[in-house]
């Protein structure tokens, strides 16, 4: 159970006890001096209980109530406890009382949520306010370590082979935000293929589309494209409000492009003859096509899978897992990869397809998962 230092003055008693039934509801364990102020042990006790808690939820109001100031003086204890935590890097949530100074180093921290310490009924009307940022720090606190900003917790990666001679890439993304983060970059690509004849385009300017699925009541998902190559189309997603640490979130972008995936085996040879073609597409005598995935982040899942319409024939399939420093493929992941609990193909007689699909749970950071057909 995570600890929780609550920090407040007794001055404004009465809300310390409201929120710590909150926090004690979501399960956290609270830690919180219950005596006068006057009756606080000496400042490094203090400031030990607060580098032995997983997070801090900081009251931050005035010594006596003063509604419709400016600037007033927080109460001693709660000031000094919070700019601790802050120079420490204790996860903090941040409850102000209207009008009250936050001193200079806890300013960048969030936008707090504003309530009458004094007035019980200004605290219910903003209980929603409270609970998203307890919420947000539990989410916060219960994240696995790791040095990234984010951390992606799913990736979906369809492609579906039109019979017009088109390509439609669903990409999805769902991530939790480790700290602030406004902007994503990605690329839709050839994979592997550098052939001359390579290419990737929009079939129109305006050929794509996002949108925002989780949380997508409160942040927007815009895309925009940066300069690209015939192999390459490299992009931005913003999302605006930013994420805040703890903020869960999904995108999803689809791309209207041509179809570049080869349909028929004599098409297949006639590419692979070609210089450029990747050699890693070519395995114990076999001539394979596929989708490639960079993972460069801590992920929990990515699927790859490739829509053929039904009439195309499938000889067989494969998949590959590459470590990217040493371009050499990873026998023991290749070999998980290629389990029947990784690799599938599968009909679909409702949408008339044949699905090849790479299912990965706990992808290996800074390696290459590769998906592989035959067509026959």
């Amino acid at each position: 159970m995570a600890v929780c230092f609550l920090s407040y003055s007794e001055c404004y008693r009465p809300v310390m006890e409201s929120v710590r039934r909150l926090l004690e509801t979501l399960e956290f364990q609270v830690d919180v001096f219950d005596g006068p102020d006057l009756g606080r042990p000496p400042i490094n006790v203090v400031q030990q209980r607060i580098v032995a808690a997983d997070c801090v939820v900081l009251l931050l109001g005035p010594r006596e109530p003063a509604m419709g100031q400016r600037e007033i003086e927080p109460a001693h204890w709660p000031a000094e406890e919070g700019v601790y935590a802050v120079a420490k890097e204790k996860p903090v949530a941040l409850f102000l009382h209207p009008g009250t100074r936050v001193p200079e180093s806890i300013r960048p921290l969030q936008t707090p949520a504003r309530f009458d310490f004094w007035d019980t009924l200004d605290f219910a009307k903003n209980l929603h306010h409270v609970l998203k940022h307890l919420l947000d720090l539990k989410r916060r606190i219960e994240l696995p370590p790791g040095n990234q900003p984010c951390l992606f917790t799913k990736v979906i990666a369809r492609n579906r082979i039109q019979r017009n001679g088109t390509l439609v890439m669903d990409i999805y993304h769902e991530v939790v935000a480790r700290q602030e983060c406004a902007q994503f970059h990605h690329h839709i690509d050839t994979g592997m293929d550098k052939r001359v004849t390579a290419c990737i385009r929009l079939v129109s300017p305006d050929a794509y589309e996002i949108e925002g699925t989780l949380e997508s009541s409160r942040h927007r998902a815009t895309l925009e494209f940066e300069q690209g190559t015939d192999r390459e189309i490299p992009y931005f997603v913003t999302v605006d409000p930013p994420l805040l640490p703890g903020e869960r979130f999904g995108y999803r972008r689809e791309f209207t492009v041509n179809n570049f995936f080869p349909l028929k085996r004599a098409e297949l040879a006639r590419m692979a003859d070609e210089e450029g073609f990747p050699e890693q597409y070519k395995v114990d005598g076999r001539i394979y096509y596929g989708r490639v995935w960079d993972v460069f982040y801590e992920m929990e899942s990515i699927l790859l899978s490739i829509h053929f319409p039904r009439k195309t024939t499938i000889r067989s399939k494969r998949a590959l897992a590459y470590a990217i420093a040493s371009r050499t493929v990873n026998t023991v992941e290749t070999e998980r990869c290629n389990s029947a609990e990784c690799l599938s193909i599968e009909e679909s007689p409702d949408i008339g397809e044949r699905i090849v699909s790479l299912r990965v749970r706990r992808p290996l950071m800074n390696h290459q998962y590769v998906l592989l057909y035959e067509p026959d």
